[in-house]
């Protein structure tokens, strides 16, 4: 009894109350011991192994740095993992533009590989997958952790090692696949193939998969913030579509789509706030109580007009009647210019907790399947599945009824029901194969197809003699 009070499942962790700020403090102090990774993130190591299990030395100390994981691994304050993933590639495809010139090595597809925008992704990345594997290091066989905790800490580690991989191979290609805390290896280890990546991410989230609960009461009382078994089966569902895996793509999709735990919102302004029945995963915000995405995307008192704006491309994507422009962007004019902007995190009120930004959805996982189900000739299936966002847009039902007509009809809903949103719109032209084609027309004075990928930040490749440059960059 007493060792099963001592590993309790039952913990989880928000901001605002002092037991669990305690908690959280305690976990960015374990992670800040551990959080090494010398050349590939540029942090100094003392050691050549950090971590031991007696870093471990019961639940709290673990749980301490599964929060530490969360916040100050995959997302503290600023981290691309709270906005500039969703802005970076929107300027690089053809979603978004500046007021000014400040972006415009994005927008122009100019990337330097000294960029201290995509070098955060990198860095960022690195450092969460850094951390989870500290978790998985000290947790692993240690009598002072029941082993059914063990096993649940180890599956939120792998989920997240997972979810930051995704965006390193799809924004750099071939990384170094980084699965120790060893630092004497990690500090010279070559490029892996992508394909070797994708094997680890689909290792790593059928682990978590199997492992973790599958609600969200047992380890977030409620709230859509912890990796469980639904949250590991949506983005295993987005992997399979990045994969060709149209079968399984299905598959999980499906499973999500027909849990009760999810459903549609109709209104579309619920979609990103804390209670939505659309999120599958979700980020507490910082102490400030809005979404950075938020505090970066508005206009404020100060600037009067936005600095982020939709491409006019963009803008005429959207049918008329799509309630997705009403709801999800916002125009103002000044000095007799229109400023058209991102709008779908709207709160800037300090401690509000009005919105929460959302990692994984519910339409995603119905666009997964239209377009698995479009490549196994399924016409009907993916009709019905396109059907349904629309309609919650205020749209017709589709009209498209060949396969071809299907996926081009998809490639529209995803472009404007995830607009400026996590990447989406530069991956899907990328794993597609329509990059060259659609940014080489919107952006022919600077297109390059090398641009596809960003550079490798340049100090990694000046301190790692195994680790090359992306073709295209000095």
């Amino acid at each position: 009894m007493k060792k099963d009070q001592k590993n309790n499942y039952r913990h989880h962790f928000k901001y605002g109350a002092g037991y669990k700020i305690i908690v959280l403090v305690i976990g960015c102090f374990v992670l800040s011991l551990l959080n090494s990774c010398k050349k590939l993130i540029d942090i100094n190591p003392n050691g050549s192994t950090i971590l031991s299990s007696s870093v471990f030395t019961d639940s709290l100390t673990v749980q301490s740095a599964i929060a530490g994981m969360y916040v100050t691994g995959l997302a503290p304050q600023q981290s691309p993992y709270r906005y500039s993933l969703s802005t970076i590639p929107g300027f690089t495809a053809d979603e978004l533009q500046f007021v000014g010139t400040q972006n415009d090595t994005y927008i122009n597809n100019n990337i330097l590989s000294a960029d201290g925008g995509t070098g955060s992704i990198w860095t960022q990345s690195y450092s969460a997958i850094y951390n989870a594997n500290a978790l998985i290091a000290g947790v692993t066989g240690n009598g002072a952790i029941s082993v059914r905790f063990q096993n649940q800490a180890i599956a939120e580690a792998r989920f997240i090692r997972a979810f930051a991989y995704f965006y390193l191979v799809n924004s750099f290609g071939d990384v170094p696949l980084v699965l120790t805390t060893d630092v004497n290896t990690n500090s010279s280890l070559p490029r892996t193939p992508v394909d070797a990546i994708y094997t680890q991410i689909v290792a790593d989230l059928k682990f978590a998969q199997a492992t973790l609960p599958a609600d969200y009461t047992t380890i977030s009382a409620g709230a859509r913030t912890r990796a469980n078994k639904w949250i590991a089966t949506a983005m295993l569902a987005r992997v399979d579509l990045y994969l060709s895996n149209w079968a399984d793509a299905e598959a999980q999709s499906t499973a999500i789509i027909n849990n009760p735990l999810f459903s549609l919102p109709t209104d579309l302004t619920k979609v990103f706030t804390p209670t939505s029945t659309e999120a599958i995963w979700q980020l507490y915000n910082d102490l400030n109580g809005y979404t950075w995405y938020a505090s970066v995307v508005l206009p404020n008192a100060t600037t009067k007009i936005p600095t982020y704006v939709l491409s006019p491309s963009l803008i005429s994507s959207f049918e008329t009647g799509d309630a997705r422009k009403t709801a999800w962007t916002n125009t103002v004019v000044y000095q007799g210019t229109t400023y058209t902007y991102p709008y779908k995190y709207k709160n800037l009120t300090i401690s509000a907790n009005a919105e929460y930004y959302t990692m994984l959805r519910l339409a995603e996982q119905y666009l997964i399947r239209a377009e698995a189900r479009a490549e196994q000739n399924n016409i009907t299936g993916a009709q019905a599945d396109i059907t349904t966002i629309r309609t919650r847009a205020g749209l017709a039902a589709t009209t498209a009824s060949t396969q071809t007509a299907l996926l081009t009809a998809i490639a529209q809903e995803r472009r404007v029901e995830f607009n400026c949103e996590w990447g989406h719109r530069w991956f899907d032209l990328k794993r597609t194969g329509t990059v060259n084609a659609v940014i080489g027309a919107a952006k022919p004075t600077f297109w390059t197809p090398t641009a596809a990928l960003y550079p490798i930040p340049s100090a990694v490749v000046t301190l790692d003699g195994n680790i090359t440059q992306n073709p295209g960059y000095n």
